[in-house]
Parts: structure tokens; sequence; C-alpha cells
């Protein structure tokens, strides 16, 4: 019998439940999110092996059975289904949302939104590392997410790395994340409205029978929700204590200032909203919002005209027939009479009413319009690590470039510029946008490449295809009765520009390699050299505008 096995031997057919239990709940709750925080955004899990990856998915599933197992799938080599996997991962908004891969995804994967990569395996290879992370430096601005630094924006800023096998530390990179601040989802957003709207009426105010009935309502949403918790989760577990207690409609009777801030503070983060509707949502979220905001005296211009504009938003697509349904009562809010002398039970009302047609105010995939002004961030004291230096991020800018132009050479321009075909404006544009928006900025690429121009960098790293450059000297070589000694010359000019992509200089010409065994001077006469000269230039040339 075998009696020792090293640890990465062992991590190949020992998978601990806690620790991969562990990792899911950690990119769940610390992963960034889109959706209005209710939904993870993509994801990439590098695994183990096949059975590691397959463990994986299986747990995802125990822990999260609301998402009916398509939130998260495998891709290994030996998956039947391992293409049409990867096709819908790289479509936004649409499952998977999480892939656990097995090589498949560690280079040459092209998904814009992803936005977190877990490191749930070893990396030795720095080169595969860099490219691993690679895939999570794609730009995509009109994504809108939800991160533990900047709170809720648009536009794609960063990605985090979960690395729990310490590979930035065997790479002697920095091995700290970063300083974050609780955010809010959608989901926990509502919740804590909930309870805060449970709270305001049990006031002496609000003790009519239509007041109450609304009041029961919230406790019965909310008592759902916590009943619906799923135990095996850790974080569920380590909360057991309120849940106990918070599963009980006796404990809604009259909650105190503390029992508010038990069931914000450890629950809400834990609760699931089986709704599909983003934008249903955020208007729930909203309206609620008023409710407390009139509740509590408070100023509600901004979300007023947020509302407003909703209806009159809508009150132009009326050729919709659930809109055309509705326009009275869109006219009626959109009277500033209204707002006058609404109550709760009023906005009640209208966000029941509305909350399906705010989806029609919003093209597939445009997240732009803010429905709700703002998530409240509470910044903690806990540190999770320093975000990673400039001079140290997660690519080099030259890397980037280098390696985006390695992997991009059908690009239509880039391929222009390896067989010399010329540029036209539109490619040189294209250019630009990928040195200075999609890769890096202005200021990456004059701090790196300086007034080089984008062709000629790019000839610089892909170089120029030997076809190509023996096309551009063909009918030189066939049509001038070249001798030998020429033909050496020319073939070493092709060989140079193949090399390094253009000539920077026409001197080089007069030096070392082509100084011998006769000089270009001495070779050619004036009619050659000007052809010569007149043939590298084209090449160039088909490099800029």
């Amino acid at each position: 019998m075998e009696e020792y096995k090293p640890p990465e031997e062992l991590n190949k057919i020992i998978f601990n439940q806690n620790t991969v239990d562990m990792v899911l709940q950690d990119l769940i709750t610390k992963g960034i999110r889109i959706k209005g925080g209710d939904c993870l955004g993509k994801t990439i899990i590098f695994a183990q092996n096949k059975d590691h990856a397959k463990y994986i998915v299986q747990r995802f599933d125990k822990l999260y059975p609301q998402y009916k197992g398509t939130f998260t799938e495998r891709v290994t080599c030996e998956d039947s289904r391992a293409q049409d996997i990867i096709d819908a991962f790289k479509i936004p908004h649409n499952e998977p949302f999480i892939t656990v891969s097995v090589d498949m995804m560690d280079t040459g994967i092209d998904v814009r939104e992803i936005v977190n990569l877990v490191f749930f395996k070893k990396v030795r290879s720095i080169t595969k590392f860099w490219q691993m992370i690679g895939r999570g430096t794609r730009i995509c601005p009109e994504l809108s997410c939800i991160d533990s630094i900047d709170g809720s924006y648009d536009g794609k800023r960063r990605f985090y790395i979960f690395d729990y096998l310490g590979n930035f530390d065997f790479f002697r990179e920095k091995q700290f994340g970063i300083e974050g601040r609780e955010v809010k989802s959608l989901t926990e957003l509502i919740f804590c409205r909930k309870v805060q709207l449970i709270h305001i009426l049990q006031r002496s105010e609000y003790m009519s029978d239509q007041y109450q009935e609304y009041r029961n309502g919230l406790i019965n949403d909310v008592l759902l929700q916590i009943c619906g918790l799923n135990e095996d989760l850790v974080a569920v577990r380590l909360q057991r204590k309120y849940v106990e207690k918070f599963r009980h409609e006796s404990s809604y009777e009259c909650l105190t200032e503390q029992d508010q801030y038990d069931l914000n503070t450890y629950l809400a983060p834990l609760v699931y909203m089986d709704e599909k509707d983003e934008f249903a949502k955020r208007f729930d979220s909203l309206i609620y919002g008023v409710m407390i905001a009139i509740a509590e005296g408070n100023s509600i211009t901004r979300s007023q005209k947020d509302v407003v504009a909703m209806c009159s938003d809508l009150l132009a697509r009326t050729t919709i027939p659930q809109v055309k349904n509705k326009v009275e009562l869109l006219k009626l809010v959109k009277d500033s009479k209204f707002w006058f002398q609404c109550g709760i039970n009023d906005l009640e009302y209208i966000r029941i009413e509305l909350r399906e047609l705010i989806k029609f105010l919003f093209e597939e995939g445009d997240m732009k319009r803010k429905i709700y002004t703002s998530l409240t961030d509470v910044v903690l004291s806990k540190r999770e690590g320093d975000i990673l230096e400039q001079e140290t991020e997660f690519e080099d800018y030259k890397i980037k470039v280098n390696r985006y132009i390695e992997e991009h050479k059908d690009h239509l321009a880039i391929y222009k510029l390896r067989n010399n075909l010329p540029l036209t404006q539109v490619d040189y544009v294209s250019l630009e946008e990928i040195l200075t928006q999609e890769l890096g900025s202005h200021e990456d690429y004059q701090r790196e490449f300086g007034d080089t121009p984008f062709g000629i960098l790019v000839r610089k790293i892909t170089k120029l295809e030997r076809e190509a450059a023996m096309k551009a000297f063909s009918t030189f070589i066939n049509e001038q009765n070249l001798n030998q000694e020429q033909i050496v010359f020319v073939n070493k000019v092709i060989d140079y520009i193949s090399q390094n992509g253009y000539v920077d200089n026409l001197s080089v010409l007069t030096k070392p390699p082509f100084d011998k065994p006769r000089k270009f001077l001495e070779l050619f006469d004036g009619s050659g050299q000007k052809i010569i000269v007149t043939l590298i230039t084209n090449i160039n040339d088909n490099a800029v505008l």
C-alpha cells in the first residue's frame, strides 16, 4: 500500500466539500455582479481536472438550487456539449454565467463580459498564468456592474481574481486583493426596505385595516424569503440564530430597532428573490424608497422626477398593448397633483400596476437608465488587501498589446499589415480603438511607444509574411536580370523586412549584413537603387495612412 502522496497528487483525487463550498460562497458573495446586483457577472473557474470540475458544478447546484442547474456548466475537452456551452457563455446576460473549465478556456476565449476569474488550480507556467488572467482584460463599456469598490456603475472598470492556490505568491506578485465596501444587491435592498416599512407601519398613524393588511403582506414576503434559505450553505448556518428567530411570524408583531438591524445585517445578504425581471425589481426598489421617504418626512423630489420621466416615456409607447391598457394611470401619476396627496397605499398600487411595463423603456441589453438613485454602501473596517499597483497590474500594457496582436492575426487590419496590403481609414480607426481604448489609454500608448504609428507598431510585432515581401520584390527580381550577388542582396532585404516588419531607416542598407561581400551602392546602378528604395518605401507606406 502506498504510504505517501504529495499534496499536488492528493488534490487530483480528493475534493473537500467544505473547501469547494467556501470558494463558491466567496465567489457569489464577493464577486462582481450585474443586473442590479442580483446576478453574478460572467465567471470562469479554472479547475484541477474534469472530476474536480464536475464536483464544483454539483456543489453549486446543491447550494443554489434556485438557479435550476443551468447557471453553472462544466467545460472540458471530453464534454460533447463543450462548444455549445462556450457559445452560450459568450452571449451577454444569458446562462451559463459560470463556466468551470479544465484547460479549454485558459486561452483564446474572447468574452468581454468576464468580470470574475477563480484560480482553483495551481499554475506554474508564467506565460499560461498571464494568458489565463488575460481572459478578464477586455473592456466592455455597455456592461453595468456592482462591486465592492465603486458600488453601482456603467462600463466594465475591472475584474476580480480569486486565487486559492497561491499562484500570485508563487510568481512573486502582490498576494493581496482589495479593500472593499459592502454593496447591497437589488434583492437585498428590497428586503431591507420591506423590513423598514414593516417597522414604520407599526406606528399609531398606520393602524387602519388597510395599512395593517399591507404590513402583513410585507411580513409574509420576508418570511417566505427567510424560510426559503438553504441550510446547506455555510453562510446560512452561521446565521442560524437569526434564521430561527425571524422565520416565525410572531417575531414581527413589534419590530425593535435591534430586530431591524439584525434582519438587515445578518439575513438580507442571504435571501433570494425569484424574479427574473430586473427592471421590475428596480422599480420596486424605487417605489419602496419613495414610501419610506414620505413616511419619514424626507424629500422625494428626485425620485418623483424619475417616476414621472418613466411615465412620460411609457406614454410615448402606447402602441404596446400592455402600455395602452395603463394610459389613464400613467397620466394620473405624471400629474403633479398626484404627488401632493399620494400615500403608501397609492404608491403600492402604482408599483403593482406599472412594474411590468418598465422593461419596455429599455432596449435589450441597455442598462444605462437609472431607476433608483443610489445604493447604500457601508464602508467596512474589514481589510481584504490592497489593489495591485499600476506598475504590477494584471498585465503590463506592452504585454497586453503583444498578446492581443499575436492572438488576433486574422483581424482584418492586422491581416493587411502582415500581408503588405494598404490600410483604409476604417482599418486605422479600428487599430486606434484597440490600442487606445480596449487595451489601454492614449497615455499608455504614448508612454510605451511614443509617436510610433499604430500600423508600424503592429508590423514590428506581427512581422511581415515572407511571401508578401517576396511578392513585393518579385517583379524587380524577374525583370532586372539580376546576377547572383544582387539576388543575394535582395534576399537579405526580404529577410530583414520579414523579421522586422519594415525598414526604419534606409541607411541600414549600407550597414551589416548588407555591406558584404559588396556594398549596396556598388551592386546596383542609380536606377536599381531607386527601384529598391521605392519598393521598401511602398512596404512602409502600406503600414500607415
